[in-house]
């Protein structure tokens, strides 16, 4: 289409607004941040990228009109460099578009308040004007689109090489500290923020292999929205046929108060998000050997609690810490199996010391979980420390039967 050029006064108008356009940067800012609030909300350093970028666009208008010319190369380089700067810095496409067209038609209200009180450049306005106006912006916000779109896409790239290079160094034997610290800090993530694998067994029903990522990133936004985490902050690989994600702990949290709230996390997402069946939690860990030794916790909660059974789906490895300590030791095993091996040969004292330990030591409730009389209970009790030779009353013996009898029930 023919880039018309303006003539008298509109002329005089447009090279006023060239030289300075501060007043088209002004309102045009205005109209856009009170039409999106992702605008609104822009950072002092972002907001100045912003407002240079109106300034720039308003120039480009006012010399385009001026010269009858075509925006050049160098011109139209600077429009695509505007819109690969606007994914990094947090602006959604749809946001984008819809602030090039708001400050486009405050630039149109400019000149049709200028043509209101100048009814000599009307016709111009209507007949030269307003017909490439519609084309010289369309044309711009084609260029910023396309530019941000393919700024997304390899964004999108960079970031899963780089998780596929952290998640390599996870689970490789190396366990280089220093290349995990350097390719987390490139990803944006502190390297020294403890963090909890969880371990998902999961399905994405009807969904073809080139959703596949999709549905994964849908899923991640609902777990970070859950934690109340950014979904950039959360790592998530496929490892012996579940879905991890690595979820960052609070700073300073104790053990005890990072299992307790990841289990928490670990119910609010699977009442979530339908697709996840099961989940398996580890404890927190830091770097990669912590990051890696949080993946097997959590698949080894997840294998120990489905042999199990009971009908769960929330699988968490502090429940069997003890239990699988002790399994890595033969001595251990040996030594705890030894502790209830004379109970076995009597079943009434192996079951009064089952469900006595289920009832957190309390005669009473075991007397009638039992069906016994209490004295009958205390008989049985008494015949229990005379046979495995140790005091109930001591919490060091206990928790060395509270751990056999854990073990022995898991093999069944």
């Amino acid at each position: 289409m023919k880039i018309p050029r303006v003539t008298g006064k509109l002329r005089e108008l447009t090279a006023a607004y060239e030289r300075d356009p501060t007043v088209i940067v002004e309102r045009s800012y205005r109209a856009i941040t009170l039409s999106d609030a992702a605008y609104a909300k822009l950072p002092p350093g972002t907001k100045s990228d912003f407002m240079a970028s109106i300034r720039f666009s308003a120039v480009l208008w006012c010399k385009t009109m001026l010269t009858g010319e075509y925006p050049s190369d160098e011109d139209m380089e600077t429009f695509r460099k505007l819109g690969r700067r606007r994914v990094h810095q947090g602006i959604d496409l749809a946001s984008l578009l819809r602030a090039y067209r708001v400050g486009s038609k405050e630039l149109w209200a400019i000149y049709l308040e200028f043509g209101a009180e100048q009814p000599d450049v009307q016709n111009e306005l209507l007949f030269e004007l307003s017909p490439y106006l519609l084309d010289h912006f369309d044309e711009m916000a084609q260029a910023i689109a396309m530019a941000y779109m393919k700024e997304q896409y390899e964004q999108s790239r960079w970031k899963d090489a780089l998780r596929y290079e952290l998640c390599n160094l996870v689970f490789s034997a190396s366990g280089d500290v220093g290349e995990f610290n350097r390719v987390s800090e490139t990803m944006g993530i502190d390297p020294t923020i403890a963090r909890v694998a969880l371990a998902f067994n999961s399905n994405v029903p009807d969904t073809l292999p080139s959703r596949v990522e999709t549905e994964l990133d849908r899923m991640m936004l609902v777990l970070a929205r859950t934690a109340k985490v950014n979904a950039d902050d959360l790592i998530r690989a496929m490892y012996r046929g579940r879905l991890i994600v690595w979820i960052p702990c609070i700073r300073g949290d104790s053990l005890l108060a990072s299992d307790r709230r990841m289990g928490e996390l670990a119910a609010q997402v699977i009442a979530n998000v339908p697709e996840f069946k099961q989940v398996g939690v580890g404890m927190m860990g830091q770097g990669p050997s912590g990051w890696s030794g949080s993946v097997d916790e959590a698949i080894k909660a997840m294998e120990v609690g489905e042999r199990l059974g009971g009908g769960g789906n929330i699988y968490k490895y502090s429940d069997i810490a003890l239990n699988e300590g002790a399994r890595r030791s033969d001595n251990v095993l040996r030594y705890l199996e030894s502790l209830i091996e004379r109970l076995s040969h009597e079943p009434d004292l192996l079951k009064t010391l089952e469900c006595y330990l289920e009832q957190f030591q309390k005669r009473k409730p075991t007397a009638l979980a039992l069906g016994i009389h209490p004295n009958t209970l205390n008989y049985r009790l008494e015949r229990i420390e005379e046979i495995a030779g140790g005091n109930l009353g001591d919490p060091a013996w206990l928790a060395k039967l509270y751990v056999a009898v854990g073990l022995r029930k898991g093999s069944l």
